[in-house]
């Protein structure tokens, strides 16, 4: 069974832990350091910093990138969790040791994040696909989220999950083509549903938490200094988020490894989270990519086809 071999690969990651690929990082990051209030570590007059030079070296280090996207994939319950960004250490001085482990703790909390990213995606149009029905009132009655918090792997797909079937629901209940990818389209652009009928929604209206970039998930508390507001919004989900800059300007996207493509590679009958039979015939790979594809299209985004709901 193609949804068991999906169970069992997920289930064997937990015990392994790779390493992967990158580039670097441009020099107006630390000036962005300065503007949060980093303390004591002043902007240089003019060229690259000792701090520049090991930021650029620390960020092109795609073994620390692949561990925190594979601290992600394999964190799929309450515990363990695997993140290990409260590890990287910190300096407190502009020198080229300071800016290396800076340079490592994005590197490494970007691919935390994009694993995050991947499942998010993936729950979405599963969740979608099973609230796509005449019984989509019952159905969401009936489901059940399950918060994590941690941005791991399977916080993301629940998450996804969540948001994914109330827009199925709706999109059913309007007449609309069966369409996860606009409406994830629409989601990530701020628009909110709700079902009064069922007290079932979107965004404030539901039981999500959003996993936000950096959040240290064995304190639950953001990283204050080196924290997700110096990139601005391409690193989150929601409100404004840019996925053409996202993917080229600022490289969070790092091309896959043969080991994490070879994950995606499966197209399961059903979803994680429930028995319903999935319509969906692409892998999970080719919705990843699809969808980041047509994210980069300013065309696409302006062809909104819902409302949010609080205009």
């Amino acid at each position: 069974m193609e949804t068991m071999e999906v169970e069992v690969n997920i289930m064997k990651n937990i015990v392994r832990h790779n390493l992967g690929a990158a580039r670097w990082m441009a020099v107006t990051v630390f000036a962005a350091l300065a503007v949060v209030g980093c303390p004591d570590i002043p902007i240089p007059d003019g060229g690259e910093t000792d701090y520049d030079f090991g930021f650029e070296d620390g960020f092109a280090r795609d073994d620390w990138y692949w561990q925190g996207y594979d601290d992600g994939y394999d964190t799929l319950d309450f515990s363990p969790i695997y993140y290990q960004g409260d590890t990287i250490p910190y300096l407190d001085e502009l020198s080229y040791d300071a800016g290396f482990w800076d340079g490592v703790w994005w590197a490494y909390n970007d691919g935390y994040f994009v694993d995050y990213r991947y499942a998010f995606i993936l729950g979405f149009s599963e969740g979608y696909d099973n609230a796509f029905w005449p019984d989509y009132l019952d159905f969401l009655a009936g489901d059940l989220h399950v918060e994590y918090l941690h941005g791991g792997w399977i916080d993301g797909y629940n998450d996804g999950f969540s948001e994914g079937r109330v827009f199925g629901a709706n999109d059913y209940e309007q007449g609309l083509p069966f369409d996860w990818e606009s409406a994830l389209l629409d989601y990530e652009d701020g628009v909110d549903l709700y079902f009064e009928e069922v007290d079932v929604g979107t965004g404030v209206y539901g039981p999500v938490y959003l996993y936000e970039y950096g959040t240290d998930p064995h304190t639950l508390k953001a990283n204050t200094v080196r924290g997700d507001r110096l990139l601005g919004p391409e690193r989150t989900m929601r409100s404004g988020l840019t996925k053409e800059v996202d993917m080229e300007g600022r490289e969070l996207y790092r091309a896959l490894s043969t080991d994490a493509r070879q994950r995606y590679e499966v197209t399961p009958e059903n979803s994680v989270r429930n028995d319903r039979e999935l319509r969906l015939e692409t892998t999970w790979l080719q919705r990843i990519q699809s969808y980041l594809s047509a994210g980069k299209s300013a065309d696409t985004r302006r062809e909104r086809v819902r409302q949010v709901s609080n205009d």
